[in-house]
C-alpha cells in the first residue's frame, strides 16, 4: 500500500508544470432529459432488456421551467442497458440516446457516494453541449452560485464509435478501432462536424451481433462513469466552492464562456490528479452494485484514445477535452493504480492526497 501511494505521489509531481487551458463550450440543457428512452420504429424489445423506464422527480426538489429531470437509479442500484438487435442506439450515435445514458450513470455515480459527500451533488444537474465539433466535460458554478456539470455531443460520439469498434476488434479481430483513430486525427476540422466512417466499415452481422452491442454498451457506460466521476469529484471535492446541496437551475448556452472562464484558476493540476483518483473510486464503487460490474476499461479506452490523437497531431491540440484535462499519458498510470488500489484495499481506495 506505502509503495502503491508513493507511485502516485511521484507521478501526481509530474502534473504540477502542466498550464490549464481555457474551456470554450457552449452548452444548452437536454432536451426531454430523464424521460424514458422511446422506442424505435423497428428495433424490437429484447427479453432481458427492458424498455427503460422515465425517473421520477426528486423529494423536495421542486421542477423549474428549463430545468432538466434528474434520472434516477432503479432500485438495485444500476442503471439499464440498451437494447439488443435491430436499430442499436450506439451503432447509430443516437445523440438522445446517448444524452439519456449520460443522465443514467451520472445517477448511478451519486448513488454510489458516500451520504455525506452525496449530499453535496445530488441535485447537480447535467448540460448538453450540442456545439459543432465540440468535445468536452466540465464542472462549473453559474451566476447564482449554484453548481452545474456539462458534456458535449461531441464526446459522446467519440465514445460510442470507440466503443463500438473496440467491442468488434476484441470479438471479430481487426484495427477498426485504430483506423477509426486515425480518420478522426487526418479529417477533422475546427467548428465541423466529427469525421464518422463509411457505412460499409463494418459488415451488418459483426455489427449487430448481440455478444458486441452488450460489450459496446458496457464500454460505453464505463466511459461515461469515468469521465462524469471526474467531473463530479471537482465539486465534491470543493474544487469549484459551488457544492452546497443544491444544483443550477438553468442557464443559456450564451452564458457558458462567460463562467467557465471564471472557473479556469480553480482547475489546476493538483485539483485533477484529485478528481481522478476520487472519480476512479467512485466509478468503481458504483460499478459494483451492478449486475454487469464497471471497471477503468472504459477509463483506458477514452484515455489511450486521445493518448493516440496525441501521437498522430502532435503540433495541435484537437479537443477541449485535451485543453481542458492533462495529457492522457500522465492520466493513465494514475487511474491504473487507483483502480489497482482500491481493489487491493477493499474499496477504500487511495487517499486525496491535494485537498485543496
Amino acid at each position: 500500500m506505502r509503495q502503491v501511494g508513493l507511485t502516485i505521489v511521484t507521478l501526481a509531481l509530474s502534473f504540477l508544470s502542466i498550464s490549464s487551458c481555457r474551456p470554450k463550450s457552449r452548452p444548452t440543457t437536454y432536451p426531454n432529459y430523464g424521460q424514458g428512452y422511446p422506442q424505435q420504429p423497428g428495433y424490437p424489445q429484447q427479453p432481458g432488456y427492458p424498455q427503460q423506464p422515465g425517473y421520477p422527480q426528486q423529494p423536495g426538489f421542486p421542477q423549474q421551467p428549463g430545468f432538466p429531470q434528474q434520472p434516477q437509479p432503479t432500485a438495485t442500484g444500476t442503471v439499464p442497458a440498451p437494447g439488443v438487435g435491430g436499430v442499436d442506439p450506439i451503432n447509430n450515435t443516437d445523440a438522445a440516446f446517448l444524452r439519456q445514458r449520460a443522465g443514467a450513470v451520472l445517477a448511478d455515480l451519486k448513488a454510489g457516494l458516500p451520504d455525506a459527500t452525496r449530499s453535496k451533488v445530488d441535485p447537480i444537474p447535467l448540460f448538453a453541449d450540442p456545439t459543432v465539433g465540440e468535445v468536452n466535460a466540465f464542472a462549473a458554478c453559474d451566476d447564482q452560485g449554484q453548481p452545474l456539470m456539462a458534456v458535449s455531443d461531441g464526446l459522446l460520439e467519440v465514445m460510442a464509435h470507440s466503443a463500438r469498434f473496440k467491442a468488434a476488434d476484441e470479438l471479430f479481430g481487426g484495427q477498426r478501432l485504430n483506423a477509426y483513430t486515425q480518420n478522426v486525427a487526418k479529417n477533422y476540422r475546427p467548428k465541423t462536424p466529427l469525421p464518422r466512417p463509411a457505412a460499409n466499415f463494418i459488415s451488418p452481422a459483426e455489427d449487430n451481433d448481440p455478444r458486441k452491442l452488450a460489450r459496446q454498451a458496457l464500454l460505453v457506460d464505463e466511459q461515461l462513469a469515468f469521465v462524469l466521476g471526474h467531473e463530479l469529484a471537482h465539486h465534491h471535492l470543493g474544487h469549484t466552492g459551488c457544492a452546497n446541496g443544491g444544483g443550477s437551475r438553468g442557464v443559456s448556452g450564451g452564458d457558458f464562456g462567460r463562467l467557465l472562464s471564471r472557473a479556469v484558476p480553480l482547475f489546476n493540476q493538483p485539483n485533477e490528479i484529485s478528481s481522478d483518483v476520487a472519480g476512479t473510486n467512485n466509478l468503481l464503487a458504483a460499478g459494483a452494485k451492478r449486475q454487469q460490474r464497471w471497471s477503468e476499461e472504459g477509463a483506458m479506452l477514452s484515455l489511450n484514445f486521445f493518448a493516440a490523437l496525441d501521437q498522430l497531431t502532435p503540433e495541435a491540440i484537437l479537443f477541449g477535452f485535451e485543453a481542458t484535462h492533462p495529457p492522457p499519458a500522465l492520466r493513465i498510470p494514475i487511474v491504473q493504480n487507483a483502480a489497482n488500489t482500491w481493489r487491493l484495499t477493499g474499496g477504500a481506495g487511495l487517499p486525496n492526497f491535494f485537498p485543496f
